[in-house]
């Protein structure tokens, strides 16, 4: 194998192994879906009064006077939403407002309804609703004539009535493990709200779960809509129910040519919404938010769509007003590191950070969850295995689930550009080597000839050796008249008397000219090869026939260039 195929292997070797642990690691490592990264972020919201009844009685015989403190919390409106920012800007349903008239009308006659019920007990039969005005007795009796005094506020009749306060309220549920220690945070709608989007301020919040915030709808069809149907807690769940929209950035649902299973969740999410999940966050599958679903009355079962699409265009508008920036924080970002391990099934290794995530936000429920799993497997002696590679990176604030594989496209370009540069490489080299001659033996090195008027020094690999002793050529016997040695074939050259005489150039050899005389160090190999190796007569000097370097009788080769001496 010649030197630059063997680059060129090298080459090739080099590429692959940067590819191969690139590659390989990342198809098999497992990502938290985006409804997961999502879910600690969503939050049920309840729109309310507080409302303090003072109860008053009037009791025969006259002057005789009692009052009974009763305090309610009524819920007005309630609706799904979620956090878009650590320090508590919450997205919901327009329906979590302001209280109108009609609302604080509504909250008071709760109010007065719970108090009788206190009161009185067993002795006053009311229906369900207490939202609705009751009838306990017949009219003439004292009791129905004091709930009929209590119901519009703060007037009384002989037999009594109320004192009513009303204080508007809104509390924030996020997905915690214990409402009371962690939960029930009051807030305030912002002003600006518009009758689809409401934004809370959750008042001296920090470190809240997050959800990413899209900045269009664009490309999004398969969806995941979240929520709750009541306060998060062992009763009420998180829920999961996917849906579609008609095509791709649309702002409709899916109606038409459902399957069994669509149909089925369409139907599912249709009363969900009814129940409170309307304003809880749209995921898209490239794990963004991009609305929110409110309950149409022109919806309902298919072929009607489950509810109607508020737009993350509209979002961003009401946030951009208050200038609220979405964005996620630490929290987030120790829960997808975490997540990646513990989907991985390396609980030893999500254990740190489903810790972190607890210490920044206790109460997290999620988290919480997946620690004590954690914990019992390692326990069990079954801590998984050691984190994988793409796990151990810096987790994003985004998934790239279904994203294009951009970095392996640039990794097999780069291959392919170093596979193209070898190439050329080799094909240079292979033109620019000399001719390999007739015999099969490749052409060394030219040896450099010696000066004209220089002598010309015996050198070169000795007889029977290449890298052996140099063997000097003995000086020439006889000498012309001046100190000329003279040489065969007529050629001399000037000697100093009692010297050793001096060889002439490669021209002054016999019978040669001075081109025939130059012969390529190729050309002396390859004489040296065809030639057997004969030594000059016994008794009789000679010279070299290719350097024209004198030969001693015992030489077979030249001392300076090596050819054979015949």
């Amino acid at each position: 194998m010649t030197g630059q195929r063997r680059r060129l292997l090298w080459v090739v070797a080099f590429t692959v192994a940067l590819l191969v642990p690139m590659t390989a690691p990342a198809d098999a490592h497992t990502h938290p879906t985006p409804t997961e990264l999502a879910a600690p972020g969503v939050v049920y919201v309840e729109a309310g009064a507080r409302v303090e009844v003072s109860l008053v009685e009037h009791q025969r015989p006259a002057p005789h006077l009692t009052i009974v403190q009763s305090t309610s919390t009524p819920v007005l409106h309630s609706a799904s939403g979620f956090v878009v920012e650590p320090t508590g800007a919450v997205v919901t349903s327009g329906e979590i407002r302001q209280p109108t008239a009609a609302d604080l009308d509504r909250a008071r006659v709760y109010a007065v309804n719970e108090a009788f019920q206190k009161r009185y007990g067993a002795r006053v039969s009311m229906t369900d609703d207490l939202f609705d005005r009751q009838h306990v007795a017949p009219a003439s009796d004292p009791l129905q004539q004091r709930l009929e005094a209590c119901y519009p506020p703060n007037t009384t009749n002989d037999a009594g009535g109320c004192v009513v306060s009303v204080t508007p309220t809104f509390v924030v549920y996020p997905h915690v493990t214990d409402q009371a220690k962690y939960g029930q945070l009051p807030a305030e709608v912002l002003a600006g709200s518009t009758p689809d989007v409401s934004v809370l301020r959750v008042r001296a919040a920090s470190g809240l779960p997050t959800v990413p915030l899209a900045d269009s709808r664009a490309g999004a069809q398969a969806l995941a809509a979240l929520g709750f149907e009541g306060v998060p807690g062992k009763e009420n769940t998180e829920k999961q129910i996917n849906a579609h929209l008609a095509e791709p950035g649309a702002d409709v649902l899916k109606t038409k040519d459902l399957d069994e299973k669509e149909a089925k969740a369409a139907v599912e999410l249709a009363a969900g919404l009814e129940a409170g999940m309307r304003g809880g966050p749209l995921v898209a599958e490239k794990s963004q938010v991009i609305g929110f679903l409110v309950v149409d009355p022109d919806s309902g079962p298919p072929p009607k769509a489950p509810g109607r699409l508020v737009d993350v265009s509209a979002i961003r508008k009401v946030l951009a007003a208050k200038k609220i920036t979405p964005r996620q924080g630490p929290v987030d970002s120790y829960f997808e590191a975490a997540s990646h391990n513990y989907k991985n099934k390396e609980y030893a290794a999500a254990i740190p950070n489903l810790e972190k995530t607890l210490e920044l936000f206790p109460g997290h429920a999620i988290a919480a969850a997946d620690l004590a799993v954690a914990k019992a497997k390692v326990a069990a002696g079954t801590p998984g295995a050691s984190p994988s590679a793409s796990a151990s990176a810096a987790p994003s604030s985004t998934s790239t689930d279904g994203g294009f594989p951009w970095l392996l496209v640039v990794l097999a370009v780069v291959a392919l550009l170093l596979l193209a540069v070898a190439a050329l490489l080799l094909i240079r080299r292979r033109r620019g080597r000399e001719p390999t001659p007739a015999g099969g033996v490749p052409s060394p090195p030219k040896t450099p000839r010696p000066r004209e008027g220089r002598p010309a020094h015996a050198s070169g690999p000795a007889a029977g050796g290449r890298d052996g002793p140099v063997a000097a050529g003995p000086a020439v016997p006889g000498t012309g008249a001046g100190g000329v040695a003279v040489m065969a074939g007529g050629g001399s050259a000037p000697s100093r008397a009692g010297s050793t005489p001096s060889v002439a150039p490669a021209r002054a050899v016999a019978g040669q000219t001075p081109a025939a005389g130059a012969r390529d160090a190729s050309r002396r190999v390859s004489r040296v090869a065809a030639a057997p190796a004969q030594g000059a007569p016994p008794g009789r000097s000679a010279f070299c026939t290719s350097c024209g370097s004198p030969l001693a009788a015992e030489h077979r080769f030249c001392g300076r260039c090596g050819a054979p001496a015949g």
